[in-house]
């Protein structure tokens, strides 16, 4: 019993969040816009501010213009916080001019103020909120001192602009404390998600257990440039790290457009799988497809002394283990036979080429082309019959 509130709460919330934000507006520029002709209506005609008691204009449809541009100001109010706000200020300015009868200011200005503060704009909310309050307590002061009128009736008339315009800036502040907050909260889903996979990381949040999966089948790719090591040491470090940002940034592309899972970066070695955390039945073709775009692209390139770069890429087919490592500076990696072998099929590999084992080359060879090149002798897993991939059949 005690979590249906909760529950019942949150439900709302989320309710009230799938609510478009014009629609939230437009409610929001009519209820202005009842409160208005509403508050123009009941003034009284002998006041004007509030404070002056003397004749005013009888309300005309000029009047009641000024509150409907008011109220429409409200519709520009999230693009525009500062243009509604100074908007209605002077439409405000202009109704007061004209003489109409005394309404309250802070009415038409309270979704004006409110939405300038919580964007930032502080200084012109604190100003103008400044402005329709110490103006009529200087007359009120005024009026006190050389006309010799009792002080209290007059702040009866002037305090309730200051309490609702003093309500309003609060508002204004817990709604830009809160949208602080999910901006933070955005930013922080952001950083998390450049390190997790999003159901991992969902997992991560809701629960402090050990994230390990096992998957019966995966694919897992290296790719490595060729003798860049070397060449680091002949360029400037800047220079070396905008060459890889570069070109990860591309493998990082294509790899989201795949649909598949980085893993890593390790010095100029880029790890990444198919398969994991959401099981596929196409990994292998998937971390193929992949591979010939990265030898393409990587052809297609040169390091900053305009030598061209070459890329060693090997890929495997078989069982892993993924999971989270650590708590601080995590990471989301893979273990397993399958892993190393991969590995291997990179360090072994040729420059330029593509090399697979013979189970993902089982897996593939009905839809792309291969040239086989025999047993090798891998380490820590002997001789090995292992196929270059050439392209799409």
């Amino acid at each position: 019993m005690s979590t249906v509130g909760p529950r019942l709460r949150g439900r709302i919330t989320t309710q009230l969040r799938r609510v478009p934000a014009w629609v939230v507006d437009v409610l929001l520029a009519l209820a202005l816009a009842v409160a208005i002709t509403t508050a123009i209506n009941t003034a009284d005609p002998r006041e004007l501010r509030g404070i002056v008691e003397e004749p005013a204009m009888p309300p005309d449809a000029f009047a009641y213009a000024i509150g409907a541009a008011i109220a429409a100001l409200v519709l520009i109010r999230r693009r525009w916080p500062l243009v509604s706000l100074l908007g209605s200020a002077a439409l405000v300015e202009v109704y007061y001019l004209v003489d109409y009868p005394g309404i309250f200011p802070a009415v038409p200005l309270s979704v004006a103020l409110a939405t300038a503060w919580a964007a930032g704009h502080l200084g012109w909310a604190l100003a103008i909120g400044t402005w329709f309050v110490v103006g009529p307590l200087g007359w009120v002061a005024y009026r006190t001192l050389f006309q010799g009128e009792a002080v209290v009736p007059l702040l009866g008339r002037v305090l309730p602009d200051a309490a609702m315009m003093a309500a309003v800036l609060l508002l204004g502040e817990a709604m830009r404390s809160r949208r602080a907050l999910e901006e933070e909260r955005e930013r922080s889903e952001r950083l998390l998600l450049n390190v997790l996979p999003a159901p991992i990381a969902e997992r991560l949040k809701r629960s402090d257990e050990v994230i390990a999966d096992a998957y019966p089948e995966a694919t897992v790719m290296f790719a490595d440039l060729v003798d860049f090591t070397a060449r680091s040491q002949r360029i400037s470090p800047s220079e070396m790290v905008r060459t890889l940002d570069d070109l990860f940034t591309v493998f990082d592309r294509l790899a989201d457009r795949h649909g598949l899972e980085k893993i890593k970066t390790i010095g100029d070695a880029y790890m990444v799988a198919a398969g994991i955390p959401d099981p596929r039945p196409d990994h292998a073709e998937a971390i193929a497809d992949m591979a010939l775009e990265v030898q393409a692209e990587t052809a297609g390139r040169t390091d900053p002394e305009g030598e061209p770069l070459s890329v060693r890429i090997g890929i495997d087919t078989g069982p892993v283990v993924a999971g989270v490592i650590g708590r601080r500076k995590f990471i989301y990696d893979l273990w397993g036979d399958t892993v190393n072998t991969a590995s291997r099929m990179e360090t072994h590999g040729l420059p330029g080429r593509i090399q697979v084992t013979e189970r993902t080359y089982r897996r593939l060879n009905s839809r792309y082309r291969f040239e086989r090149r025999g047993p090798i002798d891998v380490k820590g897993r002997g001789e090995m019959v292992t196929y270059f991939l050439l392209d799409r059949a």
